[in-house]
């Protein structure tokens, strides 16, 4: 029997808890957690944000990859990004989804809760091999960097266009590299957070603006001489906010790439320009189709991060490693002033 810490959430609380994990099933492995890391998604549930009841997701078992009420508090065991080592496989466990032998020893990144923990069980098609010439550290971030990867590869954007992105953290920098590489001729980065938006210019943003200093719709309508940008890319979540900007910044038969998560209701949102501007939305999600198309996604992702598409260093140098220990205290300190939460990812280690 293996004992492990694991972590509920309530709005405002986090409180870490002991429990004995169940014998393995046929098909599942014990993982001992490497490193796990903060989605900003769990930022939003620890600040009362989340999904009501009757907006929740209809989607059948083969594509969900959590408890289909997961929005519901107290919330837990939390924490779906992350990685580790196998160290026991049950008697059915052969094959990982998407090919590849299972064998103890592997190194993983974990597609499901929960990773706030020593040590948890899953079933093997939730879990899948970090690619060989990708470190332990970055294979951790299996589920949050092959999502915006997958994301950028995704993000419609062509030779020339001009492209803002909305939320300068983690996915919204990685989708920002993505639109570059993509041949955009000019990047303008959105966000609160002054040590974000210096991030995004070292990565060859050429405007960043403020939201909390200026209007961002009026100034990227001014640097566009009231064009609009060819592709808005929302990488904010949780209010809604990224979606009503991104379409004001957009113009006539723009794209509009949605990423981040929005759980609550967007107040006063008018669909007219969707129609007379034609413009076409985009959902950039990897993982919330089915299983395999999950699986098959995440792996197309890798293959550039693999291969050195992305400035993974700028990202770590700008990121802050916490022990679980310290996780109460971590979420307390980074939702008192978000707009001060300048980490990019925020790490937590066993």
């Amino acid at each position: 029997m293996v004992d492990t810490r694991v972590v509920y959430l309530e709005p405002g609380k986090l409180t870490i808890e002991r429990m004995t994990l169940p014998p393995l099933k046929p098909n599942q492995v014990l993982i001992q957690t490497h490193q796990a890391s903060v989605c900003g998604s769990e930022r939003y549930f620890y600040r009362g944000i989340t999904v009501r009841p009757q907006d929740e997701a209809r989607g059948g078992p083969e594509t969900k990859l959590g408890d289909a009420k997961s929005h519901a508090y107290p919330m837990g065991p939390l924490g779906h990004e992350g990685g580790g080592v196998i160290l026991e496989m049950g008697a059915g466990v052969d094959q990982y989804v998407g090919g590849g032998k299972v064998r103890t020893g592997d190194r993983v990144g974990s597609l499901i809760y929960p990773t706030f923990s020593d040590y948890w069980v899953t079933d093997i098609s939730n879990v899948q091999p970090i690619p060989e010439g990708v470190s332990f550290e970055v294979g951790c971030l299996y589920e949050p960097l092959g999502c915006a990867a997958w994301a950028a590869i995704h993000a419609g954007v062509k030779l020339g266009d001009v492209v803002a992105v909305n939320g300068a953290g983690f996915a919204g920098n990685i989708l920002l590299q993505g639109a570059l590489k993509s041949g955009a001729s000019k990047v303008i980065a959105v966000d609160v957070v002054p040590a974000k938006l210096e991030i995004a210019r070292q990565l060859g943003a050429e405007h960043v603006i403020n939201a909390n200093e200026v209007d961002p719709v009026e100034a990227v309508l001014e640097l566009t001489h009231g064009e609009g940008v060819d592709v808005a890319i929302e990488a904010i979540g949780g209010t809604g906010i990224g979606i009503v900007q991104g379409l004001g910044m957009l113009r006539h038969n723009g794209l509009l790439a949605l990423y981040g998560d929005n759980y609550a209701p967007v107040k006063e949102f008018c669909f007219h320009r969707f129609h007379e501007d034609g413009i076409e939305v985009r959902n950039l999600n990897a993982v919330h189709y089915t299983r395999l198309r999950s699986v098959e996604n995440m792996r197309e992702a890798y293959r550039a991060v693999e291969r050195g598409v992305f400035n993974l260093d700028i990202i770590f140098e700008n990121s802050v490693k916490y022990r679980l220990d310290e996780i109460a205290e971590v979420f307390a300190a980074e939702t008192k002033d978000v707009e001060r939460q300048a980490s990019l990812k925020t790490l937590i280690i066993p």
